[in-house]
């Protein structure tokens, strides 16, 4: 195999064009991204590591848009160390970037034009603009004297690998590291300009394989345990213990469901894959007549944000679900917060499904200030199917994403599914039991006062009803019809309509036996420990066609009795 990827190599370096310069005849007419004062202007660093600023930057009013300088292509958009960017590639080869954004209104890929909004703005914008490696003054595109010619290599006039865009964005950065993480970007900026191509991408590598072998590291340890007959045996003891806990505390099954009796505004979040289209997520099928909510007041949560030329929600795909979830939880704030402006001091009800739960726990948990007055009061906080705790499934692609053949396997049903979640996308590595995210998110208390209430399904395949149970929180599983489909049936369920108003009233969940939660107990772990040891299998399998090793089976198997 590598003397077939040596001679590709070779062949592609024969015949790949020597790049061209830009045709200087290629006029793209600039505008300001912002109606607002330049405050800080182009002071490109004396040295690779010194403060200096690469741009420009504006004061701007926190949620103003912020539009395209010019027309041309999305080529990065997303967190950086946790702030938002926008990277624009336009007809003449320039790239502007557009930094320290509040929300982000396009992806990768988007064709945009000129005055077009890429996003909403912070308190301050960072206005940037490079002609290959080359950072340029961004006042000198935006009028003001003779036009500027700028020759750029064929090559860096086309799209980068979304990884090297990031890499252009933080180089560019340099200056502003306090905004990002401190003096730590500003090494990170200096030695990625300072290193040689080779030196950059071998670094890039080595850093994607120590983390690729730190979670392969820690799956295998989750297997450990979850495999191991002692875990089974914590988990059954945790059962009685909430058996106990809540046989005092709570609701009797034949007290009716409470109705509404003021006004609240109900939030859905849809999970993995799911669309905007109505119908195109599980949670669409909540009662929400029958819980009192009017209708007007069942907000769908997008993840596409809010729409860039409208108050609205915009469309999504599955796609959009495969994103970081902390920015999918970034978006959802933003739409709390439109909401608290459109109808201030209205409660709200955020119902999820899936991994719309763990979007929901991180946009209040991560991404809000407790007292935070830009937030409506948070009554109550339902989800249904959430994998508190990670999903079986979502380890097993994760572990299988660790080997080589994985990733093909991977990227060919991500082919075949154009408008669907991408097996390999973030939220799906976020998801895995052993994950960074979760295990802070798990140690991250949600604001005083929200009522929490998780909802599981006994024969949830997907999210088996184990790992559905939060602490802190009040926790139930349901036994609802269907065999393979529990987990998208539960939302439309009469049982969980009943639990949603119970939560949503502060009360108690139903009352359940011993017998029944140790029943749930018995059938998720049973659902679990199988995709686990499936998951296992497919890992080590994986590994053993990586290394070239076939597994044979002798023609004959003799047994000498003694």
């Amino acid at each position: 195999m590598r003397r077939v990827a040596v001679v590709l190599a070779a062949f592609v370096a024969l015949v790949r064009p020597v790049p061209a310069a830009a045709d200087p005849s290629t006029a793209v007419t600039y505008r300001p991204p912002v109606d607002a004062p330049l405050v800080d202007w182009f002071r490109p660093p004396p040295e690779p590591w010194a403060a200096g600023n690469r741009g420009i930057d504006y004061a701007t009013t926190r949620g103003s848009p912020v539009s395209a300088a010019a027309a041309g292509e999305v080529v990065f958009a997303g967190p950086v160390a946790g702030t938002l960017h926008v990277v624009v590639l336009h007809d003449d080869g320039i790239r502007t970037s557009y930094s320290f954004l509040k929300s982000v209104a396009v992806r990768r890929g988007d064709r945009v034009d000129g005055g077009q909004a890429v996003g909403t703005a912070g308190e301050r914008l960072h206005f940037g603009a490079r002609a290959g490696d080359t950072y340029l003054d961004p006042a000198r595109l935006l009028g003001g004297g003779p036009p500027e010619v700028h020759l750029v290599p064929d090559e860096q006039r086309r799209p980068a690998t979304e990884e090297r865009e990031r890499a252009g964005l933080v180089r560019s950065l340099t200056g502003l590291a306090s905004r990002l993480t401190g003096a730590g970007a500003d090494a990170l900026a200096w030695a990625r300009d300072t290193g040689t191509e080779a030196v950059r991408e071998f670094t890039d590598y080595a850093w994607a394989q120590a983390l690729g072998r730190f979670d392969e590291a820690t799956g295998l340890a989750q297997y450990a345990w979850n495999l191991n007959p002692t875990a089974y045996l914590a988990r059954l003891g945790r059962a009685g213990l909430d058996y106990l806990e809540q046989k005092d505390n709570c609701t009797p099954a034949e007290v009716g469901a409470p109705v509404m009796q003021q006004r609240h505004i109900a939030v859905t979040v849809g999970g993995l894959d799911s669309t905007s289209a109505q119908g195109g997520s599980p949670i669409d099928a909540l009662d929400t007549a029958a819980l009192g909510y009017g209708g007007g007041d069942i907000v769908r949560f997008s993840y596409a944000g809010e729409d860039g030329a409208t108050t609205h929600e915009a469309p999504y795909d599955g796609r959009d679900t495969s994103q970081d979830i902390r920015e999918s939880a970034r978006r959802l704030r933003a739409l709390l917060e439109r909401l608290e402006r459109d109808h201030p001091g209205v409660p709200i009800d955020i119902v999820t499904h899936s991994s719309g739960g763990i979007v929901a726990r991180q946009a209040l948990a991560g991404e809000t200030d407790p007292g935070d007055p830009t937030l409506p009061p948070i009554n109550a906080l339902v989800t249904l199917a959430a994998p508190q705790t990670g999903a079986d499934l979502a380890t097993a692609l994760t572990m299988a994403g660790q080997t080589a053949v994985g990733q093909v396997g991977e990227a060919g049903v991500d082919a075949l599914r154009p408008d669907h979640a991408t097996l390999s996308g973030e939220s799906v590595r976020q998801l895995s039991e052993s994950s960074r995210f979760l295990f802070w998110l798990n140690r991250t208390s949600l604001p005083a006062g929200v009522k929490v209430t998780s909802i599981g399904a006994r024969g949830d395949l997907m999210v088996p009803a184990r790992h559905t149970r939060l602490e802190g929180a009040k926790n139930i599983v349901l036994t609802v019809p269907g065999v393979l489909d529990q987990h998208s049936t539960l939302p439309g369920t009469p049982q969980a309509t009943r639990e949603v108003a119970l939560a949503v009233a502060g009360m108690a969940p139903t009352c359940q036996t011993l017998a029944d939660m140790v029943t749930d107990l018995a059938v998720s772990e049973v659902i679990s420990q199988a995709e686990d040891a499936l998951g296992l299998m497919a890992w080590f399998g994986g590994r053993r066609v990586d290394r070239g090793i076939t597994p044979t089976l002798p023609d004959k198997i003799e047994v000498t009795k003694k």
